[in-house]
């Protein structure tokens, strides 16, 4: 390959990279930001209510993705019981997830406000199962 073709390759490589990380830095900050609530009884209570008004009816009661509306759905919803714990999956990306929503789940950036959104991260942490 000549040098003139080799650079052409690199910079379509550097221009492929750098437009992916831009078009995925949300995504990027919301793997290092902590949750700012406290994983407190209060905080999973408003997320339980938060939860049983805007994700059961997909997610199920008890958070395993078999609620009334799933057979419906293009694809299953995640089992929330088993959503791995940070660092491997952090809370960031669960509110990230929450806000801007993920294949069938619709985003909720416009509906709950990110004091919300952390309490439905506490809820749903407070549904994890070893299995």
């Amino acid at each position: 390959m000549s040098k003139k073709k080799s650079r052409i390759v690199w910079i379509v490589v550097l221009a492929v990279c750098l437009g992916g990380g831009l078009h995925h830095a949300d995504l990027l900050r919301a793997a290092v930001a902590t949750n700012p609530g406290l994983h407190s009884p209060e905080s999973v209570g408003r997320g339980r209510d938060l939860y049983v008004q805007y994700c059961q009816t997909c997610h199920g009661a008890d958070g395993r993705g078999g609620g009334p509306s799933a057979a419906s759905l293009p694809t299953r919803p995640d089992d929330l019981t088993v959503i791995a714990p940070p660092p491997y999956f952090p809370d960031g990306v669960v509110a990230y997830r929450i806000a801007h929503g993920v294949d069938a789940m619709p985003a909720y950036q416009g509906v709950l406000t990110p004091e919300q959104t952390w309490d439905l991260v506490n809820f749903i942490r407070s549904l994890h199962r070893e299995d």
